[in-house]
C-alpha cells in the first residue's frame, strides 16, 4: 500500500470512530436526560426504591406525643389488648413536647408488658410532621401505621391491618368519632356508618378521600412509606399533603376492611381540633394556599386518573376551608384572589370558592 493510500486508510479509520464516538455520546447524553425526565415524572430520588425483603415480618406503628400525659394512658390500655402477637409489630413513641411525665407513664408500660417492642425518642423540633419524619426513619418492621396519642383501636386493629397487607396495598380501616367529653361513639364523616363496600376498591381514594388523606387508620408498605417524609414546612394539612405525594409515586391497590371485621381506629374529636379551628386569613387562606401548593406538585407527577382525581378533590377541600373565611369576610375576596394568583397554580378549583 503506498503512502498516500495508507494515510487516506487511518485517516477513514479515525473518522468512522470518532464518528461512532459522537454517535454513542449523543446516545449517552439521550438516555441520561431520558432518565433525568422519568426521576423527575416520578418524583424518584436514589433513596426512593427500597426493597421491602430489608424489613422484619410485622407492622410498625409510629406514634408521635406532644404534652400527652392527659390522653395517652387510653392508646396505651388499647395497644395492652390488642389480639396480634407481641412479636409481629413494634411501637415507635416520638415525644415532641415536655419529656415529663409522658416519659415516666411510657417507662411504667415498658416495664408492665416486657414482650412489646417499644422505642421512646425524643427532640426539641415541634410538630407532628417532623416527629412522624423521624419515626420513618426508624421503621423495621414490613408494614406501617401511624396513630394520634390522643386516639385509640380495638383489640384487633393490628391484626387486621396485618392480614390484609401486601406489598403493594393500601389497607384502610373503620374509624369511628368519640366526643370528647361525652365520650359516646358518633359516626364520623371519614368513613360513615352507611358505608358497606369492603374489599378491594379500584377507585378507594376518590369514594373515600377523607379516609386516604387522613393520616391514621390505614396500613402502609414500609418500602413506600421510607420513600416519602412529611413537609415540615406546612403548620396544618401536612397529612393531605403527605398522601398526595405519595399516591402519586406509587400505583397502590386499596383495600378497606370489612366492617364486620371490626377493625377500629377511634378518633377523639377535641375542641382544638382542624375541623373547629377559628377562622382566620392565616389558616384559611395562607394555610390552605401552601397545601394547594404542594399538592399541586404531586397532581404533576401522579399517572393514574383516580389519584389525580383524588388530588384535585383535596384541592377542592382546602378551597371549601376558604370559601368559610370568604362568606364570613366577603371584602377580602379581591386581596384573596390576588394571593391566589401570586401561586401561578396549574390546578385551582375556582368554583369552589363559588359554592
Amino acid at each position: 500500500m503506498s503512502l498516500k493510500n495508507s494515510i487516506l486508510s487511518k485517516s477513514n479509520q479515525f473518522n468512522h470512530y470518532k464518528s461512532e464516538a459522537e454517535k454513542l455520546k449523543k446516545e449517552n447524553e439521550s438516555l441520561k436526560k431520558e432518565n433525568e425526565q422519568m426521576n423527575k415524572k416520578f418524583n424518584i430520588n436514589k433513596n426512593d426504591l427500597i426493597s421491602q425483603e430489608r424489613f422484619s415480618k410485622g407492622i410498625s406503628v409510629i406514634i408521635p406525643t406532644y404534652n400527652g400525659e392527659n390522653h395517652i394512658k387510653g392508646l396505651l390500655e388499647s395497644i395492652e389488648n390488642q389480639s396480634l402477637s407481641s412479636e409481629q409489630y413494634e411501637l415507635i413513641f416520638i415525644i415532641n413536647g415536655s419529656l415529663y411525665p409522658t416519659i415516666e407513664i411510657l417507662n411504667e408500660f415498658m416495664e408492665k408488658n416486657p414482650e412489646i417492642n417499644v422505642e421512646i425518642h425524643f427532640t426539641k423540633v415541634s410538630g407532628a410532621g417532623n416527629a412522624r419524619n423521624i419515626g420513618i426513619d426508624l421503621v423495621k418492621r414490613e408494614f406501617t401505621t401511624f396513630v394520634d396519642d390522643d386516639d385509640f383501636i380495638s383489640p384487633n386493629y393490628l391484626e387486621k391491618l396485618l392480614e390484609h397487607s401486601k406489598e403493594n396495598r393500601i389497607v384502610m380501616s373503620n374509624f369511628i368519632d368519640i366526643d370528647e367529653e361525652s365520650h359516646e361513639e358518633m359516626e364520623s364523616y371519614v368513613l360513615p356508618f352507611s358505608n358497606k363496600e369492603h374489599g378491594i376498591i379500584k377507585e378507594a381514594p376518590v369514594k373515600f378521600a377523607n379516609l386516604a388523606s387522613i393520616i391514621t387508620a390505614k396500613a402502609i408498605p414500609s418500602s413506600a412509606i421510607k420513600s416519602t417524609k412529611f413537609n415540615t414546612d406546612l403548620e396544618n394539612g401536612e397529612d393531605i399533603s403527605y398522601y398526595g405525594r405519595l399516591y402519586s409515586k406509587f400505583d397502590f391497590e386499596f383495600y378497606v376492611i370489612d366492617r364486620n371485621e371490626e377493625a377500629i381506629y377511634y378518633r377523639l374529636k377535641r375542641s382544638s381540633s382542624v375541623s373547629r379551628q377559628e377562622l382566620s386569613y392565616e389558616f384559611n387562606i395562607l394555610g390552605r394556599l401552601k397545601v394547594i401548593e404542594d399538592l399541586n406538585s404531586s397532581l404533576e407527577h401522579a399517572e393514574s386518573e383516580k389519584i389525580q382525581k383524588y388530588i384535585k378533590i383535596c384541592c377542592g377541600g382546602q378551597t371549601g376551608l376558604m370559601r368559610k373565611y370568604l362568606n364570613e369576610y366577603p371584602e377580602d375576596k379581591k386581596k384573596v384572589l390576588k394571593e391566589i394568583e401570586k401561586h401561578n397554580f396549574k390546578y385551582f378549583p375556582y368554583n369552589k370558592l363559588e359554592k
